[in-house]
């Protein structure tokens, strides 16, 4: 009987150690899919960042050289406007002396 406890005790010691060691693996298991996590986080985070603020700045160049285009457009009518209004002066003085 008394050997029999001893190779039961034995028995759980070694359970006992296996445990520990596991218990040492999970551990370490869960720091590092911690560790993982966030690092993938951070540059995902990061890149999503960078890929809205890039967009948002070929947007901003876009909307800029349109507006540039636009301005041109509106001083050449402008330009034309001003001409026209001179050639309708003109006639109306010539139409008037007439």
């Amino acid at each position: 009987m008394e050997e029999t406890l001893k190779q039961i005790l034995s028995e759980i010691q070694k359970v006992n150690q296996r445990m520990d060691g596991l218990d040492k693996r999970f551990d370490s298991l869960n720091k590092d899919i911690k560790e993982l996590k966030d690092g993938q986080e951070q540059p995902n985070g990061s890149t999503i960042n960078h890929v809205v603020a890039k967009h948002i700045d070929e947007r901003f160049d876009e909307l800029k050289d349109t507006l540039e285009e636009q301005h041109r457009v509106i001083d050449t009518l402008l330009v034309r406007s001003v001409k026209n209004e001179s050639e309708v002066k003109d006639f109306k003085r010539i139409i008037k002396n007439q």
